[in-house]
């Protein structure tokens, strides 16, 4: 009998004790703060429990090895936003389908919450949405090539695209973006528009991208997919929409040099007089791309200002 309370005893104990650590663990991941990949550490500087108070990949490893997999979908829905990105990408890499992906992509679209994230040496803030597609964006193209073992970085290419065009959740998670009436980051729509062709439906929606937000990669999906309407397209945004366009935020100075690459790469002299008259009456572009606009446009084209 007493052997029997013993072990009933060391059961509570034990459970007690591994709630209180899997706590202990979301605790730190909150009080650290930030969402951090590897840092490339072989023998990372950790307390006597096992956690580091600069790294939370570290604390999230060690949460995942005493967390079942429903305990870790449950930490998906964590009002924190360092812990439910972490689980949510966790989840992404283990395929688990009762995660609803398309609504909380569109969720944190809807939220904008920007949060502290570290990549190796880069430290910088991220916007969740952009964080959680690129996780899955990312996982699709890492499956593609599972069984690729000899590297070819063309036929690599070709391999991802074809897989991110024959995932069905994240066209509909493209077409969603697609249909708001927004700009979001510049990097989701570089993404958006791998996929070759979206259903004609969508037209309206991404001449009006272009239109309101300048939108380079929209310009350049509309020139492949619809030669026979394109003329009408770019004249209307050049002639009504362009010249008045101020390319004032770092996502308009990404379009912008976009723009600019496109029409030396195309020789599209119309294009060039435009871009360039606009590049010498505005600055905004000097601030953030200055640099990639002297080695890729002005120097590789011989352009003087």
């Amino acid at each position: 009998m007493k052997n029997y309370f013993l072990i009933i005893f060391i059961t509570i104990a034990s459970n007690f004790s591994f709630a209180q650590t899997k706590e202990e663990i979301i605790s730190r991941i909150i009080k650290v703060n930030s969402l951090d990949d590897w840092d490339g550490i072989l023998n990372p500087k950790l307390d006597i429990n096992g956690l580091s108070d600069n790294n939370n990949y570290y604390n999230f490893e060690k949460l995942k090895k005493i967390s079942s997999q429903n305990q870790i979908f449950e930490l998906s829905k964590h009002k924190n936003p360092i812990v439910r990105l972490y689980a949510i990408g966790e989840l992404i890499s283990q395929n688990n389908h009762s995660l609803d992906l398309k609504k909380i992509v569109l969720d944190a679209i809807s939220n904008k919450e920007i949060i502290p994230t570290s990549s190796g040496c880069i430290i910088d803030r991220d916007l969740t949405y952009s964080i959680i597609y690129h996780n899955y964006w990312n996982h699709v193209r890492a499956n593609s090539s599972k069984q690729q073992y000899e590297e070819d970085n063309k036929n690599d290419e070709v391999m991802y695209l074809q897989a991110i065009n024959n995932d069905h959740l994240l066209k509909e998670i493209n077409i969603e973006i697609l249909r708001r009436d927004e700009d979001l980051f510049w990097l989701i729509y570089k993404r958006t528009f791998e996929i070759e062709k979206y259903n004609k439906n969508l037209k309206k929606n991404i001449i009006h991208l272009l239109y309101k937000y300048n939108n380079s990669y929209a310009f350049e999906y509309l020139e492949k997919n619809y030669p026979k309407d394109f003329k009408n397209i770019y004249n209307g945004y050049f002639d009504k929409h362009f010249t008045n366009a101020k390319f004032d935020n770092v996502n308009q100075i990404f379009y912008l040099f976009n723009l600019t690459k496109y029409a030396f790469e195309n020789h599209n002299e119309d294009m060039k007089i435009r871009i360039l008259e606009k590049l010498r009456t505005t600055d905004n572009w000097k601030k953030e791309l200055s640099g990639i606009f002297k080695v890729q446009i002005f120097e590789k084209y011989n352009v003087n200002l």
